[in-house]
């Protein structure tokens, strides 16, 4: 649990530059490895978290020009918020980070629900065997 700003500071430190090969703590790493490795969905909670951002950022930067948009954001906004809305998609997808909005005019967060519950209609389910082979076949054409 984080209470403190010491706590946030000790729980996403990278000591890998203390130089003995011991201190790495294995968050910064274990963010490293799905970010670079998986697609994210994030839901309902947006990138506020600075230090998760930085990987998905640092994720994204292997010299291309325009990072491959792998990641995404499903945040609600009201009416008001259009224009805010749009900077927050052109932003992020600058680091290959797509915004999925929807309103939540009339329902507010049970908006979520909605939209999860029409996505799990249109989405069919798959073994997570299936889907692991698929991404090893991408890794592989893509060396």
């Amino acid at each position: 649990m984080i209470v403190t700003t010491e706590d946030y500071i000790l729980q996403y430190a990278n000591d890998a530059s203390a130089g003995d090969g011991q201190t790495e703590n294995g968050i910064p790493a274990f963010l490293r490895e799905l970010f670079q490795k998986l697609n994210v969905l994030f839901i309902g909670y947006g990138l506020d978290e600075l230090e998760i951002l930085e990987y998905v950022i640092l994720k994204a930067r292997t010299g291309r020009v325009k990072p491959e948009t792998r990641h995404y954001v499903l945040q609600g906004y009201f009416s008001h918020e259009y224009e805010l809305m749009k900077s927050l998609k052109s932003y992020f997808l600058g680091f290959g980070i797509e915004l999925v909005p929807f309103l939540k005019d009339s329902k507010d967060w049970d908006q979520l629900l909605e939209v999860l519950e029409n996505w799990a209609q249109k989405i069919p389910a798959s073994a997570p065997l299936v889907l692991g082979q698929l991404k090893r076949m991408e890794e592989l054409l893509n060396e």
